[in-house]
């Protein structure tokens, strides 16, 4: 073989090089290969970042096709065609989610050339924000009030044990924004009083405190403010109670073995009825108070003297009918307030 043809052999690779770039309509020569480079290869995204900006080496024109994937329409490149070195801007919102999301982009150039280059954006731990964390309402509220709760997870509410005057719309929701109605009950006493309910969400943790104003204006009236008598063999008699809150009734401990109440409390306007067991002893009456308290900062009360006669003695008279006014000549000579 002549030198000639040996050198025309060689050559012939490099001719194909150089037309490697051109187009199938495209006879002119170039390059001897095409770059197309996205630095760092696949992106990645933290959860909460929102924008990135990714260099591309090349020396030809090349376009991007975008495939969002679990994006959406929440995933944005921006150009989408460009001539040598250039730089694309990724734009997303920040993932909300618990779970990755991915997608692809494809660089393309005029001569044919792709790269392929997966996107993706890290889960977000479990997140919450609340609108408030306290809230205050007047001893009789007028309205409900709104908490909203937007979250990454699902979420519940743990709810106080004992407290039935706090109330809420719902005790759970998922991701997104939730409302939340609450409602709180009259307050029945002039002591203020609060509760904290607790979100759950994963592993962590919202505490929510409701709070409410006492009364300031306690009434409270008792009647009558004496019982007839009891006879010795015991009886029952009705208290009268008006009143705008609740009330407690209770005996002194001294008559706690003879004389008993029921209800021992209540709410507002009610009736208590006192019980008197029988007196055995023929020297003394009894007597006592029923005592009424509504109220706690400053309360009011409210007595009631209850009275009983002694047991008769042999070949006494018959004592008077239960509620009637004792004779003095007839019922046996008080010797003490308690027994």
């Amino acid at each position: 073989m002549k030198t000639r043809d040996i050198i025309a052999l060689l050559a012939l690779p490099i001719v194909a090089s150089l037309t490697a770039c051109q187009s199938d309509e495209e006879t002119e020569a170039r390059p001897a290969k095409e770059i197309l480079i996205v630095e760092g290869g696949d992106i990645v995204l933290r959860a909460n970042e929102e924008s990135k900006n990714v260099t591309v080496n090349a020396d030809c024109a090349w376009t991007v096709d975008l495939d969002a994937g679990d994006f959406g329409t929440k995933l944005s490149v921006q150009p989408l065609k460009g001539n040598g070195n250039g730089t694309l801007v990724i734009t997303s919102d920040q993932n909300a989610t618990m779970s990755d999301r991915t997608a692809t982009i494809t660089l393309t150039s005029d001569g044919g050339l792709k790269q392929k280059i997966t996107i993706t954006q890290t889960s977000s731990d479990p997140g919450m924000t609340v609108t408030k964390s306290a809230y205050h309402f007047d001893a009789i509220p007028t309205a409900s009030q709104l908490l909203t709760v937007t979250s990454n997870t699902s979420w519940t509410i743990q709810m106080p044990s004992g407290v039935d005057w706090l109330h809420l719309s719902k005790t759970s929701g998922s991701a997104g924004s939730e409302a939340i109605d609450i409602t709180v009950d009259e307050i029945q006493t002039d002591a203020d009083r609060s509760a904290t309910f607790t979100i759950q969400y994963g592993s962590n943790s919202t505490e929510i405190e409701v709070s409410q104003t006492g009364k300031t204006n306690i009434e409270l009236s008792v009647s009558p403010g004496e019982l007839p008598y009891f006879l010795s063999t015991g009886g029952t008699q009705m208290i009268q109670i008006t009143s705008n809150a609740a009330w407690r009734a209770f005996v002194p401990s001294s008559a706690s073995s003879w004389l008993h109440v029921e209800p021992t409390e209540g709410v507002g306007n009610g009736e208590v009825k006192v019980t008197v067991g029988e007196n055995t002893n023929s020297r003394l009456e009894r007597l006592s108070l029923v005592i009424i308290i509504a109220g706690s900062q400053s309360p009011k009360q409210g007595d009631v003297l209850i009275q009983q006669y002694a047991a008769e003695e042999p070949n006494q008279g018959q004592q008077p009918e239960e509620g009637d006014n004792p004779d003095p000549n007839l019922a046996p000579k008080r010797t003490s307030l308690y027994k």
